[in-house]
């Protein structure tokens, strides 16, 4: 039978990306702005690496891993094909280098790598580790914890041999660095002995601008290929024709978040109503100009720790359902003027937020409206960031519009655990109190061997409890915009593992 001769895949070009922030740094293990982290992870590689549809861990430099039965030690076992960019082999070693960098630990690294680095914090649980032979590396903890293998596998690997003091930056990645002009671009060229394949491009450039009329205006020219925009910023893209718009949730989530110890909001039934009040789709459509995802939880959509597409059914927009259920908690209307009442008592609210975020302050006048509109007296109050803080700290509030980072981890001790509920300091500001889920959580975080199964299990439930006590209404996160121009091919952005997971199948056409 005759062979054929596969066809070889499209190879070549340049790809410019275009950014307003120039990176701080390409020091992998001080880099903790988003400019610095974005190209750092061009250059250099992580044991593990994230599953970009599900969020899950998979292998990277650590071709497999596991945890030992007692969930006290974590075996990484390495690739052993693996090439720094000056052709020196990859060696547990480097990890070893890394983490002892990383602790601060190794003598002479006083000015080195391990100063101040906002990852040290990374190795809070880390008793002891070790490199017993070229490709295995050990990790001994102080106590069982799930969470921590986001938090060791995806930190940055960096080469032993390389003294720290010189500026060469070697890492593993799929690109290595050319030249860094400050204020203007940074310049990576193709590494041909990338582990997984040498990538498809010969350079990407990272190319700093002055302001978002000046990356536009580039972009239409031709002259930079790839850029974060705002959705302000879409009709005038998309009106080019000549750009493929790829949407997906950033990692951040925006919420009211409800006084558990507040005469009123301390009854479920009313925190189910101010979810049912709320058209949630109005405020994506009108804040962020219909570019949102809607959100159910405190994870995103898809992730692998939620059962089904999103987890937890969203609170549909259901007036009449939010009247019902307070008036089951005892609130009506007895004098007609508009305002719910019970005992002669007003059902009055104060939603606040810190002034100066302008989507934080659109979503609290718009909720503001749609509660009145219940017969809720909702007071929206602009705070400075200071000020609200310590309302919060102190419990001092009724409900507030805020946003934190979705993690990649689903351990949410932090937010819902009992203990976390502490005047003065304690995420759990909101002092929601659960046996059950803390029961929940504390097994999710800690069970021997972390069985993925069984944590998914857990964190669904978890969801389905949050969905139903509403100590937050989970609102939405904002829709991350990349506009790609067509001739580049192989963009495929991830919620979860960014814009650059898959950058070595990219390629331009001609």
């Amino acid at each position: 039978m005759p062979t054929t001769t596969p066809t070889p895949l499209p190879q070549g070009g340049t790809v410019v990306v275009g950014g307003l922030i120039e990176p701080i740094t390409l020091n992998p293990l001080l880099a903790d702005d988003e400019a610095s982290l974005a190209v750092v992870s061009l250059i250099f590689d992580s044991l593990l690496a994230v599953d970009p549809r599900t969020g899950a861990l998979v292998p990277n430099l650590a071709r497999a891993w596991r945890v030992s039965a007692d969930g006290l030690t974590i075996t990484f076992d390495l690739r052993d094909d693996v090439l720094w960019h000056d052709g020196e082999p990859f060696a547990a070693k480097d990890v070893e280098f890394t983490f002892e960098a990383l602790a601060n630990t190794s003598p002479g690294l006083s000015t080195g790598l391990g100063v101040d680095s906002p990852r040290r914090f990374d190795l809070a649980l880390v008793e002891e580790f070790q490199a017993p032979d070229a490709k295995t590396f050990l990790i001994k903890l102080s106590e069982p914890s799930c969470s921590a293998l986001y938090d060791l596998g995806l930190l940055p690997i960096v080469p032993r041999h390389v003294p720290q003091q010189q500026a060469t930056v070697i890492g593993t990645g799929p690109f290595m660095l050319r030249e860094w002009l400050h204020g203007d671009r940074i310049t990576l060229m193709r590494n041909p002995h990338y582990w997984r394949g040498a990538p498809r491009l010969d350079a990407l450039i990272y190319r700093v601008l002055a302001d978002e009329e000046e990356l536009l205006a580039e972009l239409e020219a031709g002259q930079i290929d790839v850029a974060q925009i705002r959705p302000g910023a879409l009709a005038r893209v998309e009106a080019a024709e000549n750009f493929e718009v790829y949407r997906y949730p950033a990692a951040e989530g925006y919420f009211i978040a409800f006084n558990n110890d507040h005469p009123v909001l301390g009854d479920r039934r009313v925190r189910q109503a101010l979810s049912y009040a709320l058209d949630r789709e109005r405020l994506v459509d009108q804040i962020l100009l219909d570019q949102g995802t809607l959100l159910a939880t405190g994870l995103l959509p898809g992730h692998w720790a939620l059962r089904g597409d999103t987890g937890p059914g969203l609170y549909d927009y259901d007036p009449g359902e939010a009247r019902r259920l307070l008036a089951e908690a005892g609130w009506s209307d007895s004098d007609g003027d508009g305002i719910l009442d019970r005992e002669g008592e007003p059902l009055q609210l104060s939603l606040a937020t810190n002034a100066g975020n302008g989507t934080r302050e659109a979503i609290a006048i718009l909720a503001g409206q749609y509660y009145r509109a219940i017969g809720v007296a909702a007071q929206v109050e602009l705070v400075e960031w200071g000020n609200l803080l310590g309302r919060m700290f102190s419990h001092r509030f009724d409900a507030v519009v805020l946003s934190w980072p979705l993690e990649l981890d689903p351990d949410q001790r932090e937010f819902w655990h009992c203990e976390e509920n502490a005047l003065g300091s304690g995420f759990n500001f909101v002092s929601y109190c659960n046996p059950h889920l803390d029961a929940l959580l504390i097994e999710g975080a800690t069970m021997l061997s972390c069985d993925s199964e069984r944590r998914a299990e857990i964190y669904s439930e978890m969801a389905s409890i949050l969905t139903e006590d509403r100590p937050y209404d989970f609102l939405f996160a904002p829709d991350n915009l990349l506009a790609a121009n067509r001739r580049v091919v192989g963009p495929d952005p991830s919620p979860f593992a960014g814009l650059y997971w898959n950058v070595a199948d990219w390629y331009v056409t001609q």
